[in-house]
């Protein structure tokens, strides 16, 4: 069977799908599909799909607090909706978000579901059954039942892959460095996540020792999703939202709050501490490379800890064997779209003889 129209729909609810998907869209492009990014209004969003010339509406803002994001659901379920019917898509492309899920189910179209965050079981229960085929890296561990598949890399891999992306030492200038001088990126999240509930960041005081630590040897900068206190602007990083990846592959480590800017720099080389009480998920696989580390409280002991992360030769070693098992993410992405429903049958008879191989 043949797919007759070739349409569609990518729902963006955090930055990094805009980085997960900007390239499918353009190797899809070429092979005359239409798409549509449906984003919600959260911090950089909008920023990175203008940058990057996507084409996209705006459906909604992101609320701050469990309770105002319930609030809001129903508007945005019929605005989603509204979207839905004017496009016409053949697929809704998502991560398991609400709207894509009950509306993909209610007008009976195809939805794909990219999964990577393993510690969002509540949410999963009221979104999983609705999806048609659901994504996840091989790391991850759950099983998400029927139509779940696995695949030889994570979200991260696809963006970042050599075939993709290329760093530019340009940054180095709009950073205000120089060529050899070593710094280090700091993550703030904003904790506003379905996922951060009951969770919280560091104390101002503790990001406030942090950064004087850290700040002693190396150059400090800082990517937060909430406004920075007046103690800590003068870190606050100030370059465009899609040089972050050119800024994070020539940094000497990442310390920061977020896995998806942990995974990010683990990918690039860059040494990365996950100040975190979340479990690692997928992650986990580039902890055992060594190039990922969780730390669930500061304590004399972390931070020292903290202090001594940079790059070494190990670290290059690392990363090198880390992507001699990855594939090219955005290709098996493309491949599925374009050969399925071919594609999915593929994956079924993979999944089928993987199961067959570990039962020995």
């Amino acid at each position: 069977m043949k797919i007759k129209r070739r349409r569609i729909i990518i729902d963006i609810c955090h930055p990094a799908e805009v980085h997960h998907f900007k390239y499918v869209y353009r190797e899809l492009r070429k092979r005359g599909w239409r798409i549509l990014f449906v984003a919600k209004r959260k911090d950089v969003s909008e920023a990175l799909l203008k940058a990057y010339g996507l084409p996209y509406c705006i459906f909604s803002e992101s609320k701050k607090g469990l309770f105002k994001k319930i609030l809001q659901l129903p508007l945005e379920l019929w605005r989603f909706a509204k979207i839905v019917r004017r496009f016409r898509p053949t697929f809704i492309i998502s991560n398991l978000s609400v709207h894509s899920c009950w509306i993909s189910y209610t007008f009976r179209i195809t939805h794909i579901a990219f999964v990577d965050t393993e510690h969002r079981r509540l949410l999963d229960y009221v979104t999983m059954p609705f999806a048609d085929v659901k994504l996840t890296p091989d790391a991850y561990k759950r099983s998400l039942g029927p139509n779940h598949y696995r695949y030889a890399g994570n979200h991260e891999v696809s963006y970042l892959h050599p075939l993709r992306f290329q760093p530019n030492a340009a940054v180095k200038k709009r950073l205000g460095v120089s060529e050899n001088e070593k710094y280090v990126i700091l993550r703030f999240v904003s904790w506003q996540a379905f996922h951060d509930v009951g969770m919280h960041g560091l104390e101002l005081a503790k990001k406030l020792q942090l950064v004087q630590r850290i700040s002693e040897a190396r150059t400090v900068f800082i990517s937060s999703e909430t406004a920075l206190p007046e103690a800590l602007r003068r870190y606050q990083m100030k370059i465009p939202a899609h040089d972050i990846h050119d800024a994070l592959y020539y940094a000497d480590a990442y310390i920061g709050e977020g896995a998806t800017m942990a995974s990010e720099a683990a990918c690039l080389g860059t040494p990365a501490i996950y100040l975190n009480k979340l479990k690692l998920g997928y992650c986990e696989e580039e902890a055992r490379f060594g190039l990922l580390r969780q730390v669930d409280a500061l304590t004399p002991q972390s931070i020292r800890a903290i202090l001594n992360i940079g790059k070494t030769e190990q670290i290059a070693k690392s990363c090198e064997e880390f992507w001699q098992g990855k594939i090219d993410v955005t290709a098996f992405i493309v491949h599925f779209f374009v050969k399925f429903p071919a594609s999915l049958v593929e994956l079924e008879q993979k999944s089928a003889v993987a199961k067959e191989s570990y039962r020995g």
